[in-house]
């Protein structure tokens, strides 16, 4: 059946005729051209868009700046060891130093209580240099942390310790008398006032360093306190001033009170009033700006409220100015005013227009058509198959080619390279995408063999799998596995990881192949515990649905293998093998003796302590295995924020169970049993105390022989 002829091709040479044949009539009829006149209305139109995009960047500006203030507010709130008075701020102190480190914006963070007690970390910039040498602390100060405490006797004390950059103590001053109470300070106040809302305060002196700034504060859910976060004036206005272009360039900020809320000048922002003792601010109004550029901008803004753009002259010289009407996060209203010389948008709009009139009439008669023209016939396909040909290289295959041409030639690489896209994507199902990538980044000519390299090696199973699968309808069972295998394959994949294959319902994979990976090791055991708290969510939702749940065993080793490529000559898949693979293997076997969930060799635990907690198993010998293996559980991870982190329980259980691994060790049976049996008092839920209170009986009745290495052999798989 044939198909209805398509519009005419035209070929690629003839194409490139009529483009030359173009060019030359470009080339004796010239392009348009604007006038004089219209330099102006551009110039005004570029202000426009100018203005109105700086004012943007100031607002976005001024959100990221307080975005994260907002946030420490929050986490700091519901902190369990800030919560009350007496307890350690031990525990969140690094969390705080951390905070301050990548957050500059912020001056101090600190808490108050109802008994007095203080808490607070202040950030030494150069601003807050005099006072620590006011107070008497070291000049290499980058850290100050000021605690309050009311002692037996009433009397309220003070202390300081002071830290260089990396957190190490330089100094400390204890045992005066604190004369700072925050049970009198505003924040306080207003923050137990309000508790179920973040107070921000107007700007004041801090009565710790004197400095001009506002506060962040929340109280406490058990009342018990409130928590602050303090932003010094000239850190926000530095942040914020950073967008305008020169210093010819004014703005301000004023609530509908006309009170100043941002200033080009933060002096200009307040009035320093009170007495030399108690001195306070307050801010400054629309009346006390003495700037005339600013001062004839506003008169603008009383005779017609905020408006996009208007010009006026100060001394001779012309400005351009906008008045742009706000909402705040809180509902309220406030205006940016923002004002640039005319010079700097016009000047070279004017000269350009001057040099181009003797041709800009002739240019623009014929240019319009002409780039129609040669965008649809070249330009566009053209790009559109340079950007699709470096997708593909890079690997992105997922979206189609959707683009003709009229042009014969281009029409058929067309074709081509998107057959080429789609076979790529679907070989990439059933081979490795790092290998596919591999080659296509190196052009290799793929051929049986291989070769050796340390990999990080990831063996998957799901417990009981065959039950499960028997009491399942085979649709049923093939949705769940798909769904299973997305989730942790993408996971694997997102970590520079290769999937080798899937085994029933076990996944192989590993990474530094056949792309080297930095601190493979690591994203082995990050996978793991993604993987695991994946499975977890899936099983939330299929028992929703009436579904089984599929509980995930891993095992993690590293080692050298045989990385390459197997099968015939028409027929090749790419893996890897060797004893360290089955090692792996063995691994996520033990899992079911040992009731654990990730099981890792000591290879990895010697690597990755350091970033992942870890507890000892045991030391074993699997079947088949000519060697002992140390193996530890893995946990959870010490620079997660979420479900992956190794909590303090975890890291309790850790410390207790090495202790009882030592006196284990030591072959004291009686002794032994002893620590186990107060361990399971402690833990009752752990399988390992059972399986060693078990093994420990036996060797009490009949002791291992005085050779015995400590290694546990496993007569079956």
């Amino acid at each position: 059946m044939s198909t209805p002829s398509s519009s005419p091709r035209i070929s690629l040479f003839v194409t490139v005729l009529s483009l030359f044949l173009m060019v030359a009539l470009l080339v004796a009829t010239a392009v348009t051209v604007t006038n004089y006149i219209e330099a102006r209305k551009t110039a005004l139109k570029v202000a426009e868009d100018t203005f109105r995009a700086t004012i943007n960047q100031i607002n976005e500006r001024r959100l990221a700046f307080f975005a994260p203030v907002f946030l420490i507010t929050e986490v700091l709130q519901d902190a369990p060891s800030l919560q009350q008075a007496a307890d350690s701020k031990e525990p969140i102190l690094q969390m705080v130093l951390s905070s301050l480190r990548s957050n500059p914006q912020i001056s101090a963070v600190y808490a108050g209580y109802q008994n007095g007690d203080y808490f607070q970390v202040l950030s030494i910039s150069e601003s807050e240099k005099p006072f620590i040498a006011r107070l008497g602390g070291p000049l290499a100060t980058r850290y100050a942390i000021q605690e309050i405490r009311i002692e037996d006797n009433g009397v309220r004390k003070e202390s300081w310790r002071f830290l260089d950059n990396d957190y190490h103590p330089i100094a400390r001053l204890a045992g005066q008398e604190a004369t700072y109470d925050p049970r009198r300070r505003d924040w306080y106040r207003e923050a137990l006032e309000r508790p179920n809302n973040i107070i921000r305060t107007p700007p004041y002196l801090f009565a710790t360093t004197s400095q001009v700034g506002l506060t962040l504060a929340k109280g406490f859910r058990n009342n018990a306190g409130a928590v602050g976060v303090d932003v010094t004036l000239d850190r926000l206005m530095v942040y914020v001033r950073s967008v305008v272009a020169n210093s010819a360039h004014r703005f301000v900020a004023f609530d509908d009170k006309n009170r100043l809320l941002a200033h080009f000048d933060p002096g200009q922002m307040f009035k320093r009033t009170g007495t030399a003792e108690t001195p306070t601010i307050e801010l400054a109004t629309t009346t006390d700006i003495s700037d005339r550029v600013v001062r004839e901008a506003l008169r603008v803004f009383a005779q017609v409220g905020s408006f996009p753009i208007a010009d006026f002259a100060v001394d001779g010289i012309y400005y351009l100015a906008t008045v742009d009407r706000q909402v705040a996060r809180d509902g309220g209203i406030f205006f940016v005013l923002y004002a640039a010389p005319l010079s700097d948008f016009q000047g070279t709009l004017i000269d350009a227009a001057r040099r181009s009139i003797p041709i800009a009439l002739l240019v623009f008669i014929v240019i319009v058509p002409m780039i129609v023209y040669l965008a649809r016939s070249i330009s566009r396909p053209l790009a559109k198959l340079s950007n699709e040909a470096g997708l593909i290289q890079s690997f992105h295959l997922d979206d189609p080619i959707r683009m003709s041409s009229r042009v014969v030639e281009i029409n058929t690489l067309i074709k081509s390279m998107s057959g080429m896209k789609s076979t790529i994507r679907e070989v990439s199902k059933f081979v490795p995408k790092a290998l596919v990538k591999d080659i296509l980044e190196h052009e290799d000519t793929v051929s049986v063999g291989g070769k050796t390299r340390r990999i990080s090696i990831l063996f998957t199973d799901v417990k009981d799998f065959t039950p499960i699968a028997e009491n399942i309808p085979a649709p049923d069972l093939m949705k769940s596995m798909s769904e299973y295998f997305e989730e942790l394959a993408s996971l694997i994949i997102k970590k520079d990881g290769t999937v080798d294959k899937f085994i029933g319902d076990a996944i192989f994979s590993f990474w530094n192949a056949p792309l080297a990976v930095l601190n493979h090791e690591h994203l082995a055991c990050a996978t793991a515990l993604q993987c695991h708290a994946a499975s977890r969510r899936l099983n939330v939702r299929w028992t929703e649905r009436g579904l089984p749940a599929w509980y995930t065993r891993f095992g993690i080793h590293v080692g050298e293998a045989v990385l390459g490529n197997v099968g015939s000559s028409d027929r090749i898949d790419y893996t890897a093998i060797g004893d360290n693979v089955n090692i792996a293997a063995r691994l996520e076997s033990l899992n079911k003796y040992y009731g654990s969930s990730i099981l890792a060799s000591g290879q990895i635990a010697t690597i990755c302590s350091n970033e992942f907690l870890f507890r000892r198993v045991d030391r074993t010998q699997p079947k088949g295995l000519g060697r002992f293996l140390d193996i530890f559980e893995l946990l959870g991870s010490f620079d997660a924020a979420d479900e992956l982190q190794a909590t303090p329980a975890m890291v309790k259980l850790v410390a207790d169970w090495n202790d009882v691994y030592q006196v284990y060790a030591s072959r004291d049976w009686m002794r032994t049993l002893d620590a186990l049996e107060a361990f399971a008092d402690k833990y009752p839920a752990d399988v390992l105390a059972g399986i060693y209170l078990d093994r420990v009986i036996g060797f009490i009745l009949e002791p291992p022989a005085d050779a015995w290495d400590g290694v546990i052999h496993f007569g079956q798989k």
